[in-house]
């Protein structure tokens, strides 16, 4: 089978011990919503083995890395208050982690090429040492699985990975550890950063030295529809295409999911879907490996479905789409589209479009 889902009953430890959005019912939504929308029958789910902690280190500074390992031997604790470390933090982190690398292993073996792992806690806001890009929490993320694994790659010899996140938040941590990296095209599509934790993320930030043009930020104002991330996707989809990426990897968060709850986005599940299925279609990508970010809701219900359909090359078993007012459509257009087009265009061919 060419997908796999990734997933352990490990991931359910990370568990506050008060009310906290980010729990494992999360991952039960998830499942609810396959089953519901009828991929059960369509999914492998691979079981994930524990990462070393060397793998961790390679991405963030020693200290803090053992900053974490001492809260998770006096768990329950907090890092910041968004971020909490229990009793089973650490495991968590550990098999998270080890599932992106798992995932990566079995593509080498030949059994399979599109995965997904149901990685907890997040981790696309942490920094190399935690709270990143002068953020005032790590936003309920501990380490950075999507960055851990992309600087696996980087050390397994491709030159050209592509990260697409479109959690709802600014991959602020994310941006952080591959800024001056050419080799990484980060692309991360969120909520304007003026509306929005963590307040990062401009058009205008776009990498430094031999990596500018290689970060690029797709801001949204709030109240934005399907239709809104379609004229960004397609902006996504010419750079893509100029940066002949050799693996594709997710930061897949589905917060912007209409009424998810934590943002002010109207997506629906049309935009999830195309995320997967106008990539694999257009691009043809050898491997694609998604780490789940967000969603706490009906995201997870609706939203994460339709994403795996797309993987799966299916269609789009929910059907929900969303358009934008007048209004919101029209500051789009004025004040974040064509200037973030003349942006870009420094640096990518964008006006072919």
């Amino acid at each position: 089978m060419e997908f796999k889902l990734v997933y352990s009953d490990v991931y359910l430890k990370h568990e506050p011990w008060f009310h906290h959005p980010e729990n494992p019912l999360r991952l039960k939504i998830l499942f609810k919503g396959l089953e519901k929308y009828g991929l059960t029958d369509y999914i492998e789910v691979l079981e994930p083995e524990p990462a070393d902690w060397s793998s961790i280190y390679k991405v963030h500074v020693e200290g803090y890395v053992n900053y974490v390992r001492r809260l998770g031997e006096h768990a329950p604790t907090e890092i910041d208050p968004d971020t909490y470390v229990s009793k089973g933090t650490i495991e968590s982190i550990l098999y998270s982690i080890g599932g992106l690398l798992k995932a990566y292993r079995e593509y080498k073996n030949g059994r399979g090429r599109r995965f997904f792992v149901l990685t907890r806690p997040p981790g696309h806001h942490a920094g190399r040492a935690g709270k990143a890009m002068g953020a005032p929490t790590q936003g309920f993320c501990i380490f950075n699985n999507i960055a851990i694994l992309a600087a696996h790659l980087l050390d397994e010899g491709y030159e050209k990975i592509a990260i697409i996140d479109f959690d709802v938040h600014h991959g602020n941590g994310t941006q952080e550890i591959f800024y001056n990296e050419p080799r990484v095209l980060h692309i991360d599509f969120h909520q304007d950063p003026r509306t929005l934790y963590p307040g990062t993320g401009y058009p205008e930030d776009l990498g430094s030295g031999k990596a500018i043009g290689t970060k690029v930020n797709l801001i949204f104002p709030r109240h934005g529809g399907d239709d809104l991330y379609e004229d960004f996707l397609e902006i996504a989809l010419t750079i893509l295409k100029q940066f002949k990426p050799q693996v594709i990897l997710y930061s897949a968060g589905f917060d912007a999911y209409f009424m998810d709850g934590l943002a002010d986005m109207k997506a629906g599940s049309k935009t999830f879907h195309l995320m997967a299925s106008k990539i694999i279609e257009e691009l043809k990508p050898e491997l694609i490996i998604a780490s789940l970010e967000g969603g706490y809701s009906v995201g997870l219900e609706k939203g994460a479905p339709a994403f795996i359909a797309g993987l799966l090359g299916i269609e789009d078993p929910v059907g929900e789409s969303y358009k934008s007012s007048i209004r919101v459509r029209d500051y789009f257009e004025k004040k974040i589209y064509y200037p973030t087009r003349r942006i870009l265009n420094e640096y990518w061919d964008i006006y072919k479009l």
